[in-house]
């Protein structure tokens, strides 16, 4: 066992489901992996100015 707050000494890992029996994480996790942050949402469409608009359309959704 390490000093790993989250272990507890039973490292079993499911393959199944890729999880430590033990602890609850996968082996990337225990491993120290970096995992990338959540994705940030897409930004809100700008509409177009008018005189473009009125030129080439508004376009789809």
């Amino acid at each position: 066992m390490s000093g790993d707050a989250l272990c507890v000494g039973v490292c079993m890992i499911d393959w199944d489901s890729g999880v430590c029996l033990g602890c609850g994480r996968t082996a990337d996790e225990i491993n120290g992996v970096p995992t990338p942050p959540p994705a940030e949402p897409a930004p809100a469409a700008v509409p177009l100015p008018a005189n473009v608009a009125a030129q080439v359309g508004e376009g789809s959704d």
